[in-house]
């Protein structure tokens, strides 16, 4: 069995750097991720029972579309759905999207592969249920850095109150996970230290996985990293050498009532996690009203849709396409 590599945390901490950087070594496939399995797993009462094959390879086929219309090409990727439905040992999306990487390296020669998919870390579950071990990666930033990256962003939440109880929720989420898992099955990558010192992170992934060590910091010259930026705004800097000093940005560009917002929604985690607090003291919480809160969200909803129309047409038809696809298979019949 090939080896896999699972990122796990919240988006926008550098996880697509750190993706290109380990898909510079020749024996790894590591492509941009198509978000599979938290794209599937709500679809799957639309396949009815997957032990019908035809069930099973209607569920293959789609997986395969949802990869093909991905905003980043899968490079060289040939996604022959026969040959995946014949390596599949068990009709279960989990084994589908195994199967489908571990065709990928076959094809291309590779040995190891990566997932960049970090909301998985909520389906921890169903990989130990399937008996699937990957290393994991756990990227975790400043999240108030975090935040003002997503308000940016075309993906996320954008009002700090929501972005805050995410970050707080997926932070949490994988310290519990963690827990549970033996030292040897993860590693723990702290932004701030990672762009400071890449290769001791490096190093160390190579370590766990028994690649040989190689120079890396040439990787925003990399097909891979020209094929990311290409495919929407959010990803144009992994074609840049790494910013050592892409931190603490919020301080400038959120406001003092952001960041305070902030803290006192998820600042225990962040102190837990090694962050300075600037305008709460440890311990202190805030507890939001219904009335603050409804007025977070509907703020929130009007920041997302406001965004959206702001976006280049291309970018936006580049993500049509897979939401048309997630809307066409709502209409199957189970």
């Amino acid at each position: 069995m090939y080896q896999a590599i699972q990122f796990i945390g919240t988006q926008r901490s550098g996880s697509n750097l750190l993706r290109v950087m380990i898909d510079q070594f020749p024996e790894v496939f590591g492509p941009h991720p198509p978000h599979v399995l938290i794209t599937f797993y709500p679809l799957l009462k639309y396949y009815g029972n997957l032990e019908d094959t035809t069930n099973f390879k209607k569920l293959i086929n789609d997986i395969c579309r949802l990869i093909e219309v991905n905003p980043v090409e899968w490079a060289g990727a040939a996604l022959d759905r026969e040959k995946i439905f014949k390596r599949c040992r068990r009709n279960t999306l989990l084994e589908i999207f195994i199967q489908i990487n571990e065709f990928e390296c076959e094809e291309g020669g590779k040995k190891i592969w990566t997932c960049k998919s970090m909301e998985s870390l909520y389906l921890l579950d169903k990989f130990r249920a399937e008996g699937f071990e990957p290393l994991y990666l756990y990227l975790y930033r400043d999240g108030r850095d975090v935040a003002l990256s997503f308000k940016k962003a075309i993906v996320g939440e954008k009002h700090i109150y929501n972005l805050a109880v995410k970050w707080k929720a997926d932070q949490d989420a994988c310290l519990r996970e963690l827990e549970k898992l033996d030292p040897s099955r993860y590693i723990k990558v702290k932004y701030e230290e990672f762009i400071a010192a890449t290769d001791v992170v490096i190093k160390e992934i190579c370590n766990r996985t028994g690649l040989v060590y190689k120079n890396v910091d040439d990787f925003y010259n990399s097909d891979e990293s020209k094929r990311t930026a290409a495919g929407g705004k959010m990803w144009e800097n992994v074609t840049k050498p790494v910013m050592k000093d892409n931190h603490d940005k919020f301080l400038k560009e959120l406001t003092p009532e952001e960041i305070l917002i902030f803290e006192q929604v998820a600042g225990d985690t962040l102190v837990k996690l090694g962050y300075r607090l600037h305008m709460v003291k440890p311990g202190e919480t805030k507890t939001f009203t219904p009335e603050e809160i409804a007025a977070f969200n509907a703020e929130n909803d009007r920041l997302k849709k406001q965004i959206i129309h702001e976006l280049p047409p291309e970018d936006i038809l580049k993500r049509k396409l897979q939401s048309d696809l997630i809307a066409e298979i709502k209409q199957y019949a189970t």
